[in-house]
């Protein structure tokens, strides 16, 4: 009777602690590698499984090669991402500043592939990984956990084949330059974001089995069209996107992205059959910017969110936590989904 009451023990325990498992997936992006980076310490303690970095990993505005390669030198002194990447599964994408040469910020720039090189080496990328030889850009896919907790985290790339945009008239940047809630890039009906191959290869990914799955970019999928760049100036691409997720009846989606300087969570209830939220990174160490107005937006921006965190809880009933954090991973502003909500 004793050996029969610590085996319904056990078991009991055993229960309780599956019920408590959780997946934390944390996000950050734009770093001043010139500025102190406090942030790390919070991201640290936060023992995230995967963290991403979404794009400007370093502030280069590179005239050529030498003034990347020193900008990567500089960021490589900080003990904290180092400690990160030891403890979780630390993966980057590219942004402006860490990706153009000489103002060539797409498909246009010639020193791409060279880019890539010193890109995925520094990031610690393996020689054998798929994105040191993909035609299509540095997209990158992979599973964390097992069935029935898997997460798909898919991380785009929106440099290697995207059309540039164009700008406003001077007339109309100049007069809407005190205006925060407008941007100076015009929107392109048919600019091309993805290109085919990064398109064939998200179509793939898709078709793998997970639970939930977290698409990743450097800059907002759902947004105003208010001429600062996101998905939503891609028009076609943008549209493509969803029509995509739709056609494959994929369930349990949910956005997150890097490429503004404060922290936001989305609802947009009419793009799928479920409604999408989105969660923002807000920024490691740059300065605060004021958030536009966005009527989709739950809660208020939060301009000094230092990183953003999706966490699975695997319940009974599984939930979904999306949360701003400020420098000393503090929650500014949360919200909490049934996953079930997302079918």
């Amino acid at each position: 009777m004793i050996r029969l009451g610590c085996a319904l023990v056990i078991l009991t325990l055993s229960i309780a602690v599956q019920a408590q498992q959780s997946t934390r997936i944390a996000l950050g992006c734009c770093v001043d590698q010139s500025e102190r980076q406090a942030v790390w310490d919070a991201l640290n303690l936060a023992e995230p499984e995967v963290f991403a970095l979404l794009g400007n990993g370093v502030a280069a505005n590179a005239d050529d090669m030498d003034d990347l390669l020193a900008a990567y030198e500089v960021f490589n002194r900080y003990r904290g991402p180092r400690l990160l990447r030891r403890n979780s599964a630390f993966v980057s994408t590219w942004g402006e500043e860490d990706y153009s040469i000489d103002g060539h910020v797409g498909a246009d720039n010639p020193k791409r592939y060279a880019v890539r090189n010193h890109f995925l080496t520094f990031w610690r990328e393996p020689l054998t990984s798929e994105r040191m030889f993909q035609e299509h850009g540095i997209a990158k896919s992979f599973i964390v956990g097992e069935a029935p907790q898997r997460v798909q985290v898919i991380l785009l790339d929106t440099r290697w084949a995207r059309e540039p945009l164009k700008k406003k008239g001077l007339l109309e940047r100049i007069s809407n330059y005190f205006d925060k809630n407008t941007g100076p890039l015009q929107a392109g009906a048919a600019n091309r974001l993805l290109g085919e191959g990064q398109w064939q290869w998200l179509e793939q990914q898709l078709s793998k089995e997970a639970e939930v799955r977290i698409l990743l970019s450097e800059m907002p999928f759902i947004a105003p069209q208010n001429g600062y760049p996101s998905w939503a100036l891609f028009m076609q691409e943008q549209k493509r996107l969803f029509a995509l997720l739709k056609n494959l009846d994929v369930n349990h989606v949910l956005l997150g992205h890097g490429g503004i300087h404060f922290g936001q969570i989305v609802k947009a209830p009419q793009l799928l059959d479920y409604p999408v939220w989105q969660i923002s990174s807000g920024t490691i160490n740059r300065d605060d910017e004021t958030p536009y107005r966005f009527n989709q937006r739950q809660g208020a921006g939060e301009p000094s969110t230092r990183f953003g965190m999706i966490e699975i809880m695997w319940l009974e009933q599984p939930t979904v936590t999306l949360s701003l954090r400020d420098v000393n991973g503090r929650s500014l502003y949360s919200t909490t989904i049934n996953l079930s909500e997302l079918q």
